[in-house]
């Protein structure tokens, strides 16, 4: 990976305009790390441009525009350094807006934005990533002040932008964000994009991918199937921020099977490997009315009876229990609060 352009901004809602800094050597080497940890990231949103004459398209194009004309070394940046500085300016803008919309609920996040072309084995890729300020006291004055920390800093917003020069037009191949919070004006304000694949589209997509690789434990784990598969359906009935990776994670990480067979680790790398088929977004917002059928789960009794489980539950197994009687056939208790019901059957004696 080479890259061809970075600057840095600082935003504060005091200000007026982007604090733009220079980047010593030193922090060069940090801003890297920024770089690659954006890249490597799993999680993330597609999406496609609105109109590639919206401020941040523009620019983005400009700066592309500008290393072609370069030969990919960007050696005068005087043009690079305005289209970045409206970037910043326009994230700036945007955060100041979402901020009155949202005064008095909850607080921007204070951050820098680190914007970069890079070229390497898939071609051009602008990033624009916005990351932490943290807060610390000087040693010397004991004033408070904010910055971006030397470890463990987070990035709380990216978008990767991978693009080509096709028929005299610049072309945004792929874009992919990640959003820490549910905030929307990253991608509906700033970057002015909108989602290549719906809520709805994902939600059924992830529903019937961890149903394709769980589905074999019906016949070789079958208890675990059933915890699992609840676990999988209690997750995505609620309306909440996905991110499939974590959720993969808290499925899995600290599970113990019921069967000795079940390689728990094994069937997390099965899920995640899904994420490469691109069938569905790593992050999106859950739709519960789309898998109000698919999280069905139809349990065979008998060749005659069938019991369906239409809604996932927190503890699953609390409700059900195998009683053995004195003639050694096995029966299947279901707990039931409905008294009309437990007036349909007869009473065990």
């Amino acid at each position: 990976m080479q890259i061809l352009y970075c600057s840095l901004h600082n935003l504060d809602l005091n200000s007026d305009e982007p604090l733009k800094k220079d980047i010593s050597v030193d922090f060069g080497n940090f801003i890297e790390n920024y770089i690659s940890e954006t890249l490597a990231s799993t999680t993330s949103r597609e999406y496609t441009p609105r109109d590639y004459q919206r401020t941040t398209a523009s620019c983005i194009s400009g700066i592309f525009l500008e290393a072609l004309r370069q030969g990919g070394i960007l050696s005068e940046q005087d043009r690079a350094n305005s289209f970045a500085d409206s970037i910043a300016r326009k994230l700036l803008d945007t955060e100041k807006s979402s901020q009155e919309q949202v005064r008095g609920i909850t607080t921007i996040q204070k951050g820098s934005i680190v914007q970069s072309l890079v070229h390497g084995v898939d071609g051009y890729i602008y990033i624009i990533a916005k990351v932490e300020h943290q807060q610390w006291y000087d040693i010397e004055t004991f004033a408070r002040r904010f910055g971006i920390p030397g470890e463990g800093a987070d990035i709380w917003k990216s978008a990767v932008v991978k693009l080509d020069y096709i028929d005299d037009s610049v072309v945004f191949t792929s874009i992919r964000c990640f959003v820490n919070t549910h905030a929307v004006y990253w991608t509906r304000d700033f970057l002015e994009i909108q989602e290549a694949t719906n809520d709805s589209t994902n939600t059924r997509a992830v529903m019937k991918a961890f149903d394709k690789v769980l589905s074999p434990l019906k016949r070789t784990a079958p208890i675990d199937y059933y915890n699992l598969k609840n676990t999988v359906n209690h997750e995505l009935q609620s309306v909440q921020m996905i991110n499939y990776p974590e959720m993969v994670g808290r499925l899995l990480d600290n599970y113990v099977p019921n069967s000795d067979t079940l390689d728990t680790k094994a069937l997390k790398e099965k899920l995640l490997a899904l994420t490469e088929e691109k069938k569905f977004d790593t992050q999106f917002h859950s739709d519960p009315k789309e898998i109000k059928k698919l999280i069905r789960i139809k349990i065979p009794v008998s060749a005659s009876v069938d019991v369906l489980i239409k809604d996932p539950q927190e503890d699953w197994k609390a409700n059900f229990l195998i009683r053995k009687r004195p003639d050694g056939k096995k029966y299947l208790m279901i707990r039931c609060d409905d008294p009309k019901t437990l007036q349909s059957f007869p009473e065990d004696e």
